[in-house]
């Protein structure tokens, strides 16, 4: 979610819709940690991923996957996308990455090779890659990932374009299936789901695969047996981003953007008035209000059960979150910073 090149903008098609109230009945008080922060050199660390040997992984806005050593803080470069990475999973001794410009991506954590797992779906390009997650492995101490599940924000829009998706408000977002197989032959996806509003981060629990919407301030849940899906949380009072599952594996820890925009939700019953609004200077339209920001929700019930928000000025939003060894993680995106603090 970067600053767009200067080139013509896209024609959007804003629809009608109604926001969710915003709704914290029930939330705790928000709690405002002490914050550490890292700088890594490049700009819009998005997500933060930990592996089994201390390391925080994270991808910057030039291509770079950065690897943080999580006790000194010390960080490498070891190696380049080309593209743009976005969503992070590991797996065993490989890093997935989802990449806005090259698609689904696979890289070796001890060489940093990296190859294309899945750059197409149905015959068009797998454009703006969001988020994706293993739901099923070989097993073993070097496991290889047999199943996966992806997002893909938006059919419709660049990366560089992202806020037309949210203004537009077509729900042009998906999930998708990604049968790897025995790799003799090519990787096959399946579009499970259609017409989410920003499809972002992911994570499983119970079966179920539970899917950020950005767009609509919501948590959805999608059924593999019975392929249905149903709002796990909505009335969010903010942007869900890219989330994890906690230590226990029965909360969910989800990084939230910023706060709602106002004048966006105002609009909402008015798509010509948002179609002006998209033709304004890029530097005119309004950034959320974004404290570095978590939150930890109890997936069985989706109660939130705790809420990490701190003013850090320079910070940006907070888009990506994982929790190891009693210290949360928090990438995020608009500074070259990833923050952590401590669990009490």
């Amino acid at each position: 979610m970067t600053t767009r090149s200067r080139r013509r903008k896209p024609t959007i098609a804003p629809v009608k819709w109604t926001p969710t109230p915003v709704d914290t009945a029930g939330w705790p008080t928000p709690l405002t940690p002490e914050i550490t922060v890292v700088d890594v050199g490049s700009s819009s660390p998005e997500d933060v991923v930990a592996d089994n040997r201390g390391r925080i992984w994270t991808g910057t806005v030039d291509g770079n996957i950065i690897a943080i050593d999580a006790g000194t803080g010390r960080w490498d470069v070891v190696a380049n996308t080309g593209g743009q990475p976005l969503g992070l999973e590991v797996i065993g001794e490989t890093l997935l990455i989802c990449d806005s410009r090259r698609g689904l991506l696979s890289m070796d954590m001890s060489s940093g090779e990296i190859r294309v797992v899945l750059d197409h779906v149905d015959g068009e390009p797998l454009t703006f890659c969001s988020n994706v997650i293993v739901t099923r492995h070989s097993g073993g101490s070097t496991p290889r990932p047999l199943e996966l599940h992806l997002t893909q924000s938006t059919t419709r829009f660049s990366l560089d374009d992202y806020k037309a998706d949210i203004i537009e408000h077509g729900g042009s977002g998906r999930l998708i299936r990604v049968d790897l197989g025995d790799e003799s032959g090519p990787p096959r996806a399946t579009v499970l789901l259609t017409g989410l509003q920003f499809a972002n981060g992911l994570v499983t629990h119970d079966g179920r695969v539970i899917i950020a919407e950005t767009g609509d301030c919501s948590l959805r849940s999608w059924e593999p047996t019975t392929g249905t899906s149903e709002v796990l949380r909505d009335g969010l009072p903010g942007y869900p981003d890219n989330c994890s599952l906690s230590p226990d594996g029965e909360h969910l820890w989800l990084a939230m953007a910023g706060l709602r925009s106002r004048p966006l939700e105002v609009l909402a019953g008015c798509p010509r008035a948002r179609r002006l609004v998209w033709k304004i200077p890029e530097r005119l339209l309004p950034e959320p209000v974004a404290p570095l920001w978590v939150l930890k929700i109890h997936l069985p019930s989706g109660r939130v059960v705790a809420d990490h928000r701190v003013d850090l000025p320079g910070f940006g939003q907070s888009t990506g979150v994982s929790e190891r060894d009693g210290r949360v993680w928090v990438g995020g995106i608009g500074s070259p910073r990833v923050a952590w603090f401590d669990l009490e």
